[in-house]
């Protein structure tokens, strides 16, 4: 049975916007819509601002959250690309400084070879560095060689059996 047959007004409350929003897009895909009220136009005649079409109201209230829907997408979509755009710029520039400005400095220099030497010396503690690597890795390298030659020359035995010790009782 409809309570609600013969009310031309309902009342709801909400805890928030969202959801009187909610409510209200429900009852219009439900075929309930508000009384719109008539305007009069500057003539002094009245005016319908409405459609009573209710079949165009829906067709109206669906092309427009599907371009509400779109215009989410779009915003979700710049927001995500604008970041890495200005990361591919930043980079991009920076790239293109250092092939325009620093190498044609490099070049430039009075003494191309001796400082294209200095540039690729390896540096005092580099040097220490690598050959303490590879002492460590000779060493290694060596223990290695006698751990393998002590398990290949090992005999093993079997383990004997337990031994009895029931007479102990």
């Amino acid at each position: 049975r409809n309570v609600y047959k013969d009310l031309r007004q309902i009342e709801l409350a909400c805890d928030s916007q969202e959801d009187v929003d909610s409510w209200k897009a429900s009852f219009l895909r439900a075929g309930v819509y508000p009384e719109k009220d008539q305007t009069e136009s500057e003539d002094g005649a009245q005016e319908n601002t409405f459609s009573m079409d209710p079949q165009l109201e829906r067709q109206v209230e669906t092309i427009r959250n599907l371009v509400d829907s779109y215009v989410g997408i779009i915003n979700k979509s710049i927001r995500d690309l604008m970041p890495k755009t200005i990361m591919h710029l930043m980079i991009n520039n920076t790239k293109d400084f250092i092939h325009s400005e620093l190498l044609a400095y490099l070049y430039s220099s009075a003494d191309q070879g001796s400082l294209m030497e200095d540039l690729m010396e390896e540096s005092a503690e580099q040097a220490q560095r690598r050959d303490e690597m590879l002492r460590m890795y000779h060493a290694l390298r060596e223990a290695l060689a006698i751990i393998g030659d002590i398990s290949t020359s090992t005999v093993s035995t079997p383990v004997p059996p337990p031994v009895d010790d029931t007479w102990l009782q």
